[in-house]
């Protein structure tokens, strides 16, 4: 009986332990992997539909590194930089865990910010999420939509704020978060003259988020309606190095407002010499049988009168 109680006592003990498992708070930074297509589903949301610009639009702004704290409770937090900061305006932000079917809505924290960049810290339920981040691009004159995961996470921190320093702030490239340790990652630091492109013909937009500054998520920790677009436009084929683009460019033009000239070019097709020839043969025949009957139906008209007037000519010399 003794061993029995011994063991329920031993069975409780670590039962007790299981419950009150703590965290301690930790750094990691992470490599930030955008996708213009749903990395699972291979659904795409942006209304552009336009995979070889959109592609490489995500890869102009989310830059390669990310930070991911850990606090005392379990909760886990992501930190992520934007370029094109001054091209940008009304960011959401909504995760999943990966391999989920819907999206929520979270609200996200301005922690830094530059003349290019701008970062966002948001909750995430766990390290292995998708995100899903819109916002409105100025010069393109609309919103996109496109995702993000995290990956090949090393402990430290590069110069993101943290929580345990909520009041440090990011001012400058050569700014890090005060008592953090530094990152030894295999993860290509950020490169903003690599990554931006050419914006000197584009004009910033205003945007008057400060550090510290929340941006409220829309339908907050709620589902996100996915509205899956068509194929109408297939731009793979476009390649890589568009980067961003604006409403009034050729490429741009060309998709949006030359669809129905573009399905009038595609329904022309060009026709071999056999068959060509084929259908002239035809054409011909049409001729040549039309213009038989013409001349068969002139001598038969001509024969008619003809006859007629032979035997007209016979009754008269009867009647004589």
């Amino acid at each position: 009986m003794k061993k029995i109680i011994n063991s329920l006592c031993l069975m409780a003990l670590i039962f007790i332990s299981l419950i009150n498992v703590t965290f301690a708070y930790s750094q990691e930074i992470a490599k930030a992997t955008p996708y213009y297509i749903h990395p699972v589903t291979g659904v795409i949301e942006d209304p552009g539909n336009n995979p070889g610009i959109g592609q490489g639009m995500t890869e102009n702004v989310v830059c390669p590194q990310a930070l991911v704290e850990t606090t005392d409770d379990g909760r886990i937090f992501l930190s992520v930089r934007y370029n094109l900061a001054n091209y940008i305006k009304n960011e959401t932000f909504a995760v999943q865990n990966y391999g989920d079917n819907s999206f929520i809505s979270v609200p996200a924290e301005v922690t830094g910010k530059t003349a290019e960049t701008r970062d966002y810290r948001f909750e995430i339920p766990s390290k292995n999420v998708i995100v899903r981040a819109t916002f409105f691009v100025g010069p393109m004159g609309r919103d996109v939509i496109f995702y993000y995961t995290i990956s090949d996470l090393v402990k430290g921190n590069t110069d993101f704020a943290t929580l345990q320093n909520a009041s440090s702030r990011h001012t400058n490239k050569q700014e890090v978060a005060a008592g953090a340790p530094q990152a030894q990652a295999n993860i290509p630091k950020t490169n903003t003259k690599n990554t931006i492109p050419n914006l000197s013909n584009l004009k910033p937009i205003d945007n008057s988020e400060q550090v510290g500054e929340v941006l409220q998520a829309p339908n907050q920790g709620e589902v996100i309606e996915q509205k899956p677009v068509n194929s109408k436009f297939s731009a793979g084929d476009l390649g890589y190095d568009h980067g961003l683009l604006t409403k009034d460019s050729p490429i741009i033009k060309k998709l949006y407002y030359s669809d129905d000239q573009d399905e009038k070019e595609t329904s022309k097709t060009k026709l071999g010499k056999i068959t060509l020839a084929f259908i002239y043969g035809l054409i011909g025949l049409f001729v040549i049988l039309t213009g038989g009957f013409i001349i068969l139906a002139l001598l038969s008209y001509n024969y008619k009168n003809k006859v007629e007037d032979e035997l007209e000519e016979r009754r008269r010399n009867i009647y004589e």
